[in-house]
């Protein structure tokens, strides 16, 4: 039989059906795309470039709007309150990356050896998570109070003279406000971390510890050779949504400082600084500036830690 040339009806029509299959079922993936699309527009996008309109603009006479240029830039960079809420950000969410993730990883270490009774643990580590973060710090309020608190009364039995003042101390110490606020954010952060661990140590293959096993290596070198640098993804992981999360904090240092980050401003952290300036002072085009400008920041240091910490397993895969 000879074949039909490639002009035909009959291939005109067979790739017509093709095609419209193709957008049929391409159309119903969009159905189902489009409400999110829509919402994510709706209450990201356009918040997010209103936002960059307002810190160009400033309010007049009558709520008339006039083009105020660079001004409120000038204004916040030259702000001392903006630079120390953002040295407070900068300073607790490193503090807490430099304390919970070691900590999670010898704690995930220690259950992935458990051969019985490891769920109850589980369950018990991340139910912190799943508690309001006002409802953590009203209660690590009373946990710190300096004259009654568990905390102190623990360390008054044990002979502790002078008590730390805790969130009544402004000092950069170990038992100053900071220091505390860490210490909750590592107690409701842990369990995620442990999670996240728990599952890169779950997903290392089993024959690596068997050939370990076979070259006589023990327990030290098995863990720093093998489970450290197989861990790698999960550490870059934790690192990068780490440090977007901590930057971001507002519910629990709102509750134990105020907008103003009491005592004397050594809990305000930017998010703090910008309801503050648009919520409590009524300068919106303050407030919107530095969101932009912090949004800048939080930007680069995701892509600073995407390319630095992940670019060499993208130069391999080329």
């Amino acid at each position: 039989m000879e074949p039909k040339p490639i002009g035909s009806k009959f291939d005109f029509g067979s790739t017509f059906l093709g095609l419209a299959r193709a957008f049929r079922g391409t159309l119903v993936w969009y159905t189902f795309l489009l409400p999110p699309l829509l919402l994510i527009i709706l209450f990201v996008v356009y918040p997010t470039l209103l936002t960059f309109r307002q810190s160009f603009f400033t309010r007049g006479v009558g709520d008339a709007e006039q083009f105020a240029g660079l001004r409120h830039y000038q204004r916040l960079i030259t702000s001392e309150v903006f630079w120390g809420a953002l040295g407070n950000t900068v300073l607790l969410g490193a503090a807490f990356l430099v304390i919970v993730i070691p900590l999670a990883t010898a704690l995930a270490s220690m259950l992935n050896r458990l051969r019985c009774g490891s769920t109850p643990l589980k369950v018990i580590y991340f139910l912190p998570q799943l508690t309001s973060s006002v409802a953590v710090a009203l209660m690590f309020n009373y946990v710190f109070q300096p004259d009654w608190g568990l905390l102190n009364g623990g360390l008054r039995g044990l002979g502790v003279d002078p008590l730390p003042l805790w969130l009544a101390d402004p000092r950069l110490n170990f038992t100053g406000s900071r220091a505390a606020v860490t210490l909750l954010a590592v107690w409701a952060g842990l369990g995620y971390f442990i999670i996240v661990v728990l599952a890169g140590l779950q997903s290392i293959p089993s024959d690596l510890y068997d050939a370990a096993a076979l070259d006589g290596a023990n327990g030290l070198q098995v863990w720093w050779s093998i489970t450290l640098p197989s861990l790698r993804p999960t550490f870059v992981f934790l690192i990068m949504t780490g440090t977007v999360d901590a930057l971001a904090r507002f519910g629990d240092l709102w509750t134990l400082g105020g907008p103003g980050g009491a005592p004397a401003r050594s809990l305000q952290s930017v998010v703090m600084f910008i309801f503050q300036s648009g919520f409590e002072s009524g300068d919106v085009s303050m407030a919107a500036a530095a969101a932009v400008l912090f949004f800048l920041i939080v930007l680069g240091v995701t892509v600073v830690s995407f390319w630095g910490f992940l670019g060499r397993e993208f130069r391999a895969t080329r």
